[in-house]
């Protein structure tokens, strides 16, 4: 059974609660399976002015699985997260997040309900410092690349 699982559409709503019936991920797991099958990965980043986000599964076995949702034209990550927490709050606790691309961690669906604004910016400072370390390493790694071994 699919993470999300398209339904007739009940007038036009922006939030994704409208447009899709939102399951935990069922079928034949281990113990350890259960819990990350039932915790979506969240991407957000930037689309030119605005920001968009994509629902997927867990990566499983290696293999990342497709986009089940994806929602675009939000002004900041906050209203992003204002609309995850209405579309996803109501059958999931906790969703993995990942940013422009890199994983920042885990959330409580609580606290985007809380404090969107808030998470935003602890999910942006993250983002920032995941990639001011990338960068590091990658200057390191050229630097030693460049340096005459004798």
């Amino acid at each position: 059974m699919p993470l999300l699982a398209k339904r007739p559409s009940a007038g036009s709503s922006d939030s994704a609660r409208a447009r899709f019936t939102l399951r935990p991920m069922q079928g034949k797991q281990g113990k350890g399976d259960v819990q990350r099958g039932l915790q979506p990965v969240v991407e957000l980043r930037s689309e030119g002015a605005s920001y968009l986000y994509s629902v997927r599964a867990p990566r499983s076995k290696g293999v990342i699985p497709p986009s089940s949702y994806s929602h675009t034209g939000f002004a900041s990550v906050a209203d992003c997260l204002r609309d995850i927490a209405r579309a996803l709050g109501g059958n999931f606790n906790r969703i993995y997040v990942r940013l422009e691309g890199h994983c920042v961690g885990e959330r409580d669906m609580a606290e985007l309900r809380k404090a969107p604004d808030a998470v935003a910016a602890e999910l942006q400072a993250m983002c920032r410092a995941v990639i001011a370390e990338q960068q590091k390493k990658q200057k390191e790694e050229h630097s030693k690349a460049a340096t005459p071994r004798g």
